[in-house]
């Protein structure tokens, strides 16, 4: 059963509490009419009974824990649901049309709440954390031999404010008790994304969100939304390696305080956040002599977010600012890293008819970066610019400056009732454009443009219960107008009539040039690319749930590849639920990027030579999730990933020649000589035999990468608010016999491989003053 409260009556935004016959709860914030953050944490009481009339649930929520304007009459959207999942059974107290959209604007009013008051309380979190581990360390490091014990405290509070303003602290907060990130492999230029996870920032989190809301689909193809805030480049690990033979240094980097202000004032939603992270320094060794260096600086960061909604959530205009400044005080710090970073950004969105049909929404942010001028060329030619690339002449590349500024925009455009709908979008990112000191994106000067077009059936037959089916167009350039891009979407998602699922996608990509392939260096012409996946999933009512799906890609002339998964979940009772998930991936890759070797001789790529290779790679990874509830208030979360993977390199080559798909390879072209230096791991190439160029070497690049990751978190909530957390994190890996995929024995090498452990004891109290 679920309670959504939507205390604003705004039409967009509520709270959603739910409840299960076993006592089981659940919370969420929902937003953008409708979608969930399940982030969400109140502190709040339910009981449950079960007779022979069914059950019945009773809640206690403070209104400390909600937000709703300050006034003396309330007016609130309501609704409670029930669902049941045995006949996929739905209740709500509204009525929502087939192939409608909209939620939280259904509500009906709740009305007759006088006199309330959650403001004006404070709430104290306390916690103190015991934590011992044991790493793998070199026998050589003079700093530590890899044990360590020690013990830490912290605090949180709550302040409200008034009824409609909340203020949170934290101080030398600890978050040893969130699940570890998932192993990943990335042989790519760009940053590996991550979700956030930790409590203090998830909270509330939906306040900060830019230029996603506004529509009910936000669809990107070959191009991801700029995010100026990504909460995760607070505390994340030190930046900076100082040359070192041994070193002791942090993991990351300590959060000194941190504080934000939610809530409305004057009908505005308002969110502000301000945290310090502390330098870190890390012990360093270099060629016998002990130091202490700076790996981060002292940092501060700072983001305002408003909202003003207007005629009950018919539209919305927003305004976005971030700032970063840091103390760097060591000539590395000042080489690398910028002094300061600045976002400002609008984004709005607004209905085009009154029967909410057609929807329009855009945003548009600005960046300002400073430091020096090291760190300014670094950031130029980062993999998210190469604004120093040879044939990139609308892009003023400029090694001298001590500042960058650029700016993004997009306008979507989405008809989201009815059984036909429309998503079209047009967005620009500049080469100078660049958010990655508080927020995150992949790539700059990009112009790209998209036009989708869906149908949807729902009324259910005698084969399917409902069908989706979807075709998009798109193209990408960069601001010289060079074409960097383009290709066919197309995707079917099913219900079948005894509610399996199944669902499949087709797209195909024409040959294109790529102005980021070689890294820095210049166009290369790519060709024609297919994909396809397809997937099949049984009943979702059943206690036992099997998903499976396999996927090809095959470039012409120049590789394929394929992946095979399984989902199976399990709820053998309602308190256990049981999720494995084995993967398999298989590429044979003909243009993998291995390096690029200086030669002055190559005038024509500019005075480098770009080299890539075939590779052969294999990946199988087990992700297990083993959620067991024992009672409403006593849990155990356990997470194991074992990931095996390799990577085997030959056919080693240079690209020949600027917007061309002409490659040399070494060994047969242009009298060039590849030999393999078994006793230094490798490969010596002469790039033209009797030419004038000079024999360089490469590092044989064939890896093995074997992990193991477990998280295990008992946590037993002793009193409403306060929880114990007993937690073991366990990472193994190992890295021999590079090139070699080997299932059974890479398992073996793994279990014999030494496991860093650490273990944890975290209590935390919550008082309600």
């Amino acid at each position: 059963m679920y309670l959504n409260l939507d205390t604003f009556n705004d039409d967009r935004n509520a709270y959603s509490f739910s409840v299960n016959p076993a006592g089981a709860i659940g919370d969420s914030r929902l937003y953008n009419d409708g979608w969930g953050d399940p982030t969400w944490d109140g502190v709040w009481e339910s009981a449950t009974c079960i007779d022979e009339h069914g059950w019945t649930v009773e809640m206690r929520i403070p209104f400390s824990q909600l937000t709703f304007p300050n006034t003396e009459q309330q007016v609130w959207g309501i609704n409670f649901s029930r669902r049941t999942l045995r006949y996929d059974g739905r209740d709500d107290i509204f009525y929502r049309p087939r192939g409608e959209s909209g939620y939280c604007g259904r509500f009906p009013d709740l009305v007759g709440i006088e006199n309330i008051a959650g403001g004006q309380r404070l709430e104290v979190l306390a916690y103190g954390v015991a934590k011992a581990q044991d790493v793998e360390v070199d026998p050589d490091n003079p700093f530590t031999d890899g044990s360590e014990f020690k013990g830490d405290a912290g605090l949180d509070l709550k302040w409200g404010l008034s009824s409609d303003l909340t203020l949170n602290a934290t101080f030398n907060p600890d978050f040893g008790q969130v699940e570890v990130d998932p192993a990943v492999v990335n042989l790519s230029d760009m940053e590996t994304y991550y979700q956030e996870r930790r409590p203090f920032f998830v909270q509330d989190a939906t306040i900060y969100n830019f230029g996603s809301e506004g529509t009910n689909s936000n669809w990107g193809f070959n191009w991801g939304d700029p995010g100026p805030f990504y909460s995760r480049r607070i505390g994340r690990s030190p930046q900076l390696w100082p040359d070192a033979d041994h070193s002791d240094r942090p993991d990351g980097t300590a959060i000194l305080g941190a504080g934000k202000l939610s809530g409305q004032i004057g009908g505005m939603s308002v969110g502000l956040m301000n945290a310090t992270t502390s330098e870190e320094r890390a012990d360093i060794n270099l060629d016998g002599e002990n130091s202490r260096q700076t790996v981060e600086p002292l940092t501060n960061y700072t983001v305002l977010r408003m909202k003003h909604e207007r005629d009950g959530g018919k539209g919305m205009f927003g305004l976005m600012a971030t700032g970063v400044a840091r103390d760097l005080n060591s000539d590395l710090g000042r080489e690398k890293l910028a002094s300061n970073a600045y976002t400002l950004g609008f984004d709005g969105w607004t209905y085009l008819d009154d029967d909410e049909v057609w929807a329009l929404k855009g945003y548009f942010t600005s960046t300002h970066i400073r430091g020096s001028e090291e760190a300014i060329d670094r950031l130029q030619t980062s993999s998210r610019h190469y604004m120093d690339r040879m044939d990139a002449d609308h892009i003023d590349y400029d090694p001298g400056r001590n500042s960058l500024t650029g700016w993004g925009g997009r306008l979507m455009l989405n008809k989201q009732k009815g059984d036909w709908r429309i998503n079209t979008a047009a967005g620009a990112i500049s080469p100078e454009y660049d958010v990655n000191d508080m927020g995150f994106h992949w790539r700059s000067d990009l112009i790209n443009t998209h036009f989708a077009l869906s149908r949807r059936w729902t009324e259910p037959n005698k084969i399917f219960r409902n069908v989706f089916l979807s075709s998009a167009r798109w193209n990408s350039w960069d601001f010289g107008g060079v074409e960097s891009g383009q290709g066919w979407y197309n995707m079917l998602d099913a219900t079948l009539a005894n509610y399996w699922n199944v669902w499949g996608h087709f797209s195909y990509n024409p040959r294109h040039n790529s102005t980021t392939a070689l890294r820095g260096g210049p166009n290369v012409t790519l060709p024609s690319s297919r994909s396809m996946e397809l997937g099949i999933g049984s009943d979702y009512r059943k206690p036992v749930r099997v998903e499976a799906w396999g996927s090809y890609w095959n470039t012409r002339g120049n590789g394929r590849g394929a992946s095979a998964g399984l989902n199976l979940s399990a709820r053998p009772s309602s308190a256990l639920r049981l999720e494995f998930g084995p993967r398999y991936t298989w590429n044979q890759e003909q243009l993998q990027w291995i390096d690029a070797v200086e030669d002055d001789l190559m005038i024509a790529t500019g005075g480098a030579r770009y080299i890539f290779s075939d590779m052969e790679y294999r990946e199988f990874s087990l992700s297990t999730r083993i959620d067991w509830t024992f009672s409403p208030t006593l849990s155990l979360q356990s997470y194991i990933q074992p990931l095996i993977a390799s990577g085997h390199y030959s056919e080693f080559k240079e690209f020949a020649r600027p917007s061309s798909s002409d490659w040399d390879l070494y060994g047969r072209d242009n009298g060039s000589t590849i030999v393999y230096d078994a006793g230094n791991g490798q490969y010596v190439v002469d790039p033209d035999g009797a030419g004038g160029a000079d024999a360089f070497e490469l590092d044989d690049p064939d890896f093995s990468w074997r992990t193991l990751k477990v998280n295990m978190v008992l946590r037993w909530e002793y009193t409403p608010g306060s929880t114990m957390y007993l937690v073991w994190t366990q990472d193994r890996a190992d890295f021999d016999d590079p090139g070699s995929f080997d299932i059974g024995g890479g398992t073996r090498k793994l279990l014999d491989a030494p496991g860093d452990d650490i273990f944890m004891l975290k209590i935390t109290r919550w008082l309600d003053i």
